[in-house]
């Protein structure tokens, strides 16, 4: 029986790879196409950016300092320089008395406080420069936020503001530092806002004594800590600031012992965080010289 031949078994052909999925192609031109930019970025940053970056810092600083340094023009604060003549010693002692320089007067006859039974050492004052000659607010002028001088607070300046029966009111840092006190009135509540220097405060009390109202004026003295003595126009009784800010007490004169109380709580931000808050608020712009100082 012959045998059959037997066909050999066909080889088949090398498998083909599979062809790349269109998703796999994408994935892997996103991380070519990432790789590059971050690349590119890098090499910009190294090149270009990071003085460009300091470039603009020092633009929004230089428009910071801009804000804050430029002049607003606020009225009548500049100093009362008629008044403003310190004498060589303006603490002593004549006929067991211990008198404290006040005022020039009337040019010729020297004015003084009797200080003898102050509640206050009179030898930690500083200044001597007279009565009125740091010009304290007695006729506030107000703005809108749009004013004429109003819209040149800076947004960065610092201001207090409070909210009075007639409503919001700002006071700027700027003015405070210049005049130290402003008479004003909340409804028919008459207050003084007050800045001390040296602890850097600002806080606004009741000036009325049973319903009448204290007109009060810088004394051109301020203690060793740079707290400011005030008196008041009727009586020229001399005033200075608790420690805690809880009152602004009479330490010498007709109303020595007498407490004009804290009245509310000053906010402390900037202008342009105030406004914010209070667009229909009204700000302080300057003091009315026109009128004269008040006598009481």
């Amino acid at each position: 029986m012959s045998q059959q031949p037997v066909e050999p078994t066909p080889t088949p052909p090398p498998a083909t790879p599979p062809a790349p999925s269109r998703s796999s192609s994408l994935l892997r031109r996103s991380v070519i196409g990432l790789a590059v930019i971050g690349l590119g970025g890098f090499l910009f940053w190294k090149l270009v950016g990071a003085d460009l970056y300091e470039q603009v810092k020092e633009y929004q600083l230089a428009v910071e300092d801009r804000d804050l340094s430029a002049p607003v023009g606020y009225l009548g604060l500049n100093y009362r320089k008629e008044y403003n003549s310190r004498p060589p010693q303006f603490h002593f002692e004549e006929d067991g008395k211990k008198l404290l320089f006040a005022s020039i007067g009337d040019g010729e006859t020297p004015e003084f406080y009797d200080v003898t039974d102050a509640q206050f050492d009179p030898m930690i004052l500083q200044g001597g420069f007279g009565r009125d000659s740091i010009p304290g607010v007695d006729y506030p002028i107000l703005q809108a936020p749009d004013g004429e001088i109003a819209q040149n607070i800076g947004d960065r300046n610092e201001v207090v503001g409070v909210v009075l029966e007639s409503g919001p009111r700002a006071y700027p840092m700027g003015a405070l530092t210049k005049v130290e006190i402003v008479n004003d009135v909340d409804g028919e509540t008459p207050i003084a806002i007050v800045y001390a220097r040296g602890p850097d405060t600002v806080r606004i009390y009741r000036r009325d004594i049973e319903g009448t109202p204290v007109t009060l004026g810088t004394t051109g003295y301020a203690t060793d800590d740079k707290v400011p003595l005030f008196y008041d126009r009727k009586t020229k009784s001399l005033w200075l600031e608790e420690p805690d800010g809880s009152a602004l007490t009479c330490v010498n004169g007709e109303y020595v012992g007498t407490r004009l109380p804290a009245h509310k709580t000053l906010e402390r931000l900037t202008w342009g965080e105030w406004v914010g808050q209070y667009p229909d608020t009204d700000v302080l712009i300057g003091n009315d010289r026109s009128q004269p100082i008040p006598e009481e």
